[in-house]
């Protein structure tokens, strides 16, 4: 039985990840005018708790995300990740 089936190699690793996605939080904070105390209050999540996310000091719970941006219009989905190549 091949359990390695579904598994593929990212081409980011976690830590990537976790870069690239408070890069986007933060971009898409401020393309939609928003600064981080308005962003608190409109989720009611504490300025405190975005700017921890923003700094990569905490990691935001998926709960905590789904009330940062549910009140603004947003959600959060599973994307797959690219598959690296391997040159051989």
């Amino acid at each position: 039985m091949d359990y390695d089936i579904n598994y593929i190699e990212s081409a980011y690793d976690a830590k990537e990840l976790n870069e690239q996605f408070v890069h986007e939080f933060i971009r898409f904070r401020k393309e939609n005018n928003l600064t981080q105390d308005l962003l608190a209050r409109y989720s009611n999540v504490s300025r405190t708790k975005i700017a921890r996310i923003e700094t990569q000091s905490s990691s935001p719970s998926i709960y905590s995300l789904l009330e940062i941006l549910g009140p603004i219009g947003y959600t959060i989905q599973i994307t797959k990740v690219k598959k690296t190549s391997k040159l051989n």
